[in-house]
């Protein structure tokens, strides 16, 4: 993209709407698109976007501890992080329902809708890997002019909740539902161009 060359106003704000979430289909589900895909129709591809709303960057915590010295309580720093906890993402479902769909089949792979185990339909006959179903998931902050300004990469990642779709003929707001998933680490990075 081409660089916006006007300095921005030290008013301008981050908009909410302006988080893309991309990430690689973990290998398990790419495997299951190569074996079970229906009239040679693409459902899952390589790669996917989703446009995305609500909390996307949890809580980061270092926590303090309690030093006793002289009769006072001083504050020192931990240096050790409390564990991450998981991030819920909100999205608007596309019109083929696709980005819903991509989920969903994460879910069932992990703990299928009929069998009740992981890996029911066995697509990866070798010996199940915790990796085969993590990927990193990369959320992009990006600025006014839809360039990415910053980049938060979540390691390890995979769904633990497929939140429910609600129907609503009443409003003409799009259909939206949302997932959560947990993660090993996140990386921050602002990105220059």
């Amino acid at each position: 993209m081409a660089r916006n060359s006007m300095q921005q106003a030290m008013l301008n704000k981050s908009r909410a709407d302006k988080f893309l979430l991309v990430f690689d289909i973990p290998p398990i589900l790419k495997e299951f698109n190569k074996k079970f895909n229906q009239n040679n129709t693409t459902i899952i591809s390589d790669s996917v976007q989703f446009s995305i709303y609500g909390a996307a960057v949890p809580e980061i915590t270092v926590p303090a501890v309690q030093n006793r010295y002289s009769g006072n309580t001083l504050y020192v720093s931990s240096h050790g992080k409390a564990p991450y906890p998981p991030v819920t993402i909100n999205f608007n479902i596309d019109n083929e329902y696709k980005n819903y769909w991509v989920i969903y089949q994460w879910l069932n792979l992990l703990h299928d809708q009929f069998d009740g185990r992981y890996n029911a339909r066995e697509i990866n006959e070798n010996e199940p890997d915790f990796q085969d179903y993590q990927t990193n998931l990369t959320i992009f902050g990006k600025d006014e002019f839809n360039n990415n300004r910053i980049k938060f990469t979540y390691t390890k990642a995979f769904p633990t909740t497929v939140e429910a779709i609600t129907y609503n003929y009443q409003t003409p707001d799009e259909i939206s539902s949302g997932f959560t998933f947990v993660y090993s680490q996140l990386h921050t990075e602002i990105i220059n161009f």
